[in-house]
């Protein structure tokens, strides 16, 4: 019987330590990606308080009418990090060869010595310098993070690691949300810093700790940079802009409508709430959606899925319809965001890797802010930025499609010959603003036609010619080469 009891016990114990393990790499991913995971859950929990402690220093502090101009300059200096971060930060952390971890500790420091100042300032004119520098760190951080997530997981993987990522930090923001709001309650937005100040040196001890399994990026040529002007890569970057700019402008012109409409508080709260849990959501199905379909497709389905939802909020308007349409577009735009870092960080050379997020950051950065901006100066009546979010969305959703279905063109029946198939990626090119590159297929398409022995009218000395001024060559000569490689294929037949 003791016997027994030994066994059920070992089996008990057994099955509670894989539960645990498996909670754990849900959580946190497996070894490796498990540290930065745990590093960016304690970055989410720090901005946290810092976001609650600025909130209501500007914003809840004052009337909505007082609160417009101070929160119109904190956006304007949540935008500079980010005008800074392109042209130096970018290229500083692509040269830090194996420094990236050390970088990303010291995003931590300099936070918490910051946060640590502006607790003792938050009423003098030091608030927004200081406000600055933590903005410029964190988008350090930010930098520092998406070059590493590529060295500690595999390519297919990416997906789910950005998904994960952001997942658990929103699990851990959330309940750091519960306790920087019973600090800031129960004492000020002084205190909510300062424990802020100590969660940011916590993060710079779990940041060292994950030194030991990163790898340095690995130096390529400078011309895979050209990877980069591929169209999946730069669609994806204008619908991620295009969704950025719906949340912004969202958030911001709910919270002021509702509140100068004279809402109860809980109803912002659920506004905001709504948004959380939707990004959330994205999280999760982000890694499911990715195993049925590609990251265009992920996009389609993000954009038309928000348009959607502001259209029936806009037409049947009410406080649960418009807390459902922010979660559905909080959703679309968590969506869009994991589709995006899959592309970029699949497609960008490691060395570049740094580079490219600052740029990209700057844009996505922008449309928020600008965005922002407009919802701020403009006082329309909640249903009115309801319809007008449905509308811009659904012009993007358009555009996106029409522009989808443009880069069909690129793989065309297999059936047709190959010198058409060739003209027809020349002409899809050149739309796309690609000219020194259609003008190249389109050459390749007068030399296939010529093995069939046709007279191409482009002699091999006007050939050579634009051979030569290729790389100046501009997108009104590049349609006229097409337009005469078109008429003598025509001639052909």
């Amino acid at each position: 019987m003791t016997s027994e009891t030994s066994v059920t016990t070992a089996a008990e114990a057994s099955r509670r330590r894989r539960f645990a393990a498996g909670a754990r790499r849900w959580a946190l991913g497996p070894p490796g990606i498990d540290r930065l995971t745990l590093v960016h859950c304690v970055h989410s929990a720090a901005e946290v308080f810092f976001t609650i402690s600025m909130a209501g220093s500007i914003f809840f502090s004052v009337s909505p009418d007082a609160a417009r101009p101070r929160v119109l300059l904190f956006l304007v200096v949540t935008l500079a990090p980010f005008l800074v971060m392109a042209p130096l930060i970018g290229p500083f952390v692509d040269r830090v060869r194996g420094g990236l971890v050390g970088t990303m500790t010291a995003t931590f420091v300099a936070r918490c010595c910051l946060a640590l100042l502006l607790a003792g300032n938050l009423r003098s004119l030091l608030l927004f310098p200081l406000a600055f520098g933590i903005l410029v760190v964190a988008k350090t951080y930010t930098v520092t993070r998406n070059a590493l997530v590529p060295s500690l997981v595999a390519d297919d993987d990416l997906v789910a690691a950005n998904s994960r990522l952001s997942r658990t930090a929103t699990i851990v923001g959330g309940l750091a949300a519960a306790i920087a709001l019973a600090a800031y309650n129960g004492t000020s937005g002084a205190w909510t810093l300062r424990i802020g100040a100590v969660v940011y040196a916590a993060g710079a001890i779990a940041a060292w700790r994950v030194r030991p399994v990163a790898r340095p990026l690995e130096p390529v040529g400078a011309d895979a940079f050209v990877e980069l002007v591929q169209p999946d890569v730069t669609g994806a970057v204008r619908d991620m802009v295009a969704l950025r700019a719906a949340i912004g402008f969202a958030l911001f012109h709910f919270g002021f409508s509702l509140r100068a409409a004279g809402d109860p508080a809980w109803v912002i709260g659920a506004v905001i709430l709504a948004n959380g849990m939707g990004g959330f959501v994205g999280t999760i199905v982000s890694p499911y959606m990715r195993r049925t379909m590609n990251e265009r497709s992920m996009f389609t389905a993000a954009l038309v899925g928000a348009a959607t939802a502001m259209l029936a909020a806009g037409v049947v308007f009410g406080r649960v319809t418009l807390v459902g349409a922010v979660f559905v577009l909080g959703l679309a735009v968590s969506v869009g965001r994991r589709a995006l870092d899959a592309t970029i960080q699949r497609q960008a050379p490691h060395a570049r890797r740094g580079q490219v997020y600052a740029g990209i950051e700057m844009w996505l950065e922008l449309a928020w802010v600008s965005a922002a901006c407009l919802a701020v100066a403009v006082r329309v009546a909640p249903w009115i930025g309801v319809l007008a979010l449905a509308g811009f969305l659904a012009l993007v959703s358009i555009a996106h499609i029409r522009n989808r279905v443009g880069l069909r063109l690129l793989r065309p029946v297999v059936a047709a010959p190959l010198c058409d198939r060739l003209l027809m990626r020349a002409e899809t090119l050149a739309d796309h603003h690609f000219p020194d590159e259609a003008v190249l297929v389109a050459l390749a398409a007068l030399r296939e036609c010529e093995m069939q022995d046709c007279d191409t009218g482009i002699s091999s000395t006007e050939r050579r010619a634009l051979l030569d001024e290729i790389e100046s060559i501009s997108p009104e000569r590049a349609e006229q080469v097409i337009a005469r490689v078109r008429r003598h294929m025509i001639h052909r037949h």
